[in-house]
């Protein structure tokens, strides 16, 4: 007679194969769900912020001098934050006007440059969903800037004209923690040039020939992050008031750019104070 295994005596089935390829499949799609569900703590609220600054520069312009001008500057920044309905709910838009003026002079001290510009920048950012007190953003940025630096001891080239119109890659966190009840923000952003045009002569080239002259001579230039390798830092922090917060931090500024034969750079460093105001959103 023929003894037949009891069932629970049988050796266990060895795992199917492929197992781990079927079920990653399942393991990206939960978690594009989890990224795509409604954020939790997520702000309702749009806010401006005003913020005035005071701190050092550094500037380059071959075009001008073949010598580094260090001094003071001053700074503005604007902001706008605002959430919208796109994507379900999870982009936001964020605007920025960020003027500069710089008073600054050659090693020697016989020589000073002044610069102003301004630059205005559109983002909308992808809103991930909050990590514990963490919120993290990422996204885009439409930029565009328009100034100058003139130095006083120049006779025929005196001054050079900065344009640019680039987009950014852009990315914001933020940590919100409680203070004796309340609930204070740290925010950093950065932005860092991807791709774009700027306006540039060629070195040796005066701005009569460009204008008057017409002798174009590649004065529209493509910029990479290879010849304008820059970043933009922002860190700021917010304590609340009421419906407002004052809001301090510090902005960095890592402008550079080798366009033309001509190399240019304009580090900045400035201590900000401002105030931020919170609206609910519509």
């Amino acid at each position: 007679m023929t003894h037949t295994p009891h069932p629970s005596s049988s050796p266990p089935s060895p795992p199917p194969k492929g197992g781990l390829r079927r079920g990653l499949p399942f393991f990206l799609l939960l978690l594009i769900s989890t990224l795509s569900l409604p954020l939790h703590g997520q702000e309702s609220e749009r806010s401006h912020s005003l913020l005035f600054g005071f701190g050092t520069s550094n500037i380059l312009d071959t075009y001008l001098s073949p010598y580094s001008y260090k001094g003071i500057e001053a700074r503005i920044i604007y902001q706008t934050e605002r959430p919208t309905r796109l994507w379900d709910s999870h982009i936001s838009f964020h605007t920025q006007t960020d003027i500069n003026a710089d008073y600054v002079k050659n090693p020697a001290k016989n020589a000073k440059d002044y610069a102003v510009g301004i630059r205005f920048s559109a983002a909308w950012l992808y809103n991930f969903r909050d990590i514990h007190r963490w919120h993290f953003a990422a996204g885009l940025a439409a930029s565009a800037y328009a100034g100058g630096i003139y130095n006083d001891r120049n006779g025929n080239n005196p001054a050079q004209g900065k344009l640019d119109l680039l987009i950014d890659l852009t990315a914001q966190s933020t940590y919100r923690f409680p203070v004796k009840g309340k609930w204070w923000k740290a925010t950093y952003s950065l932005s860092i040039p991807f791709v774009g045009i700027a306006f540039s002569p060629m070195y040796g080239q005066s701005y009569y020939e460009i204008f008057s002259l017409k002798n174009y001579d590649h004065n529209v230039v493509f910029a990479t992050p290879l010849n304008t390798p820059s970043m933009r830092h922002l860190l700021t922090l917010d304590i609340p008031l009421g419906k407002s917060s004052l809001r301090i931090g510090c902005a960095a500024h890592l402008m550079q750019a080798r366009w033309n034969r001509i190399r240019y750079h304009a580090y900045s460093l400035d201590i900000m104070i401002g105030y931020t105001k919170h609206f609910i959103a519509l």
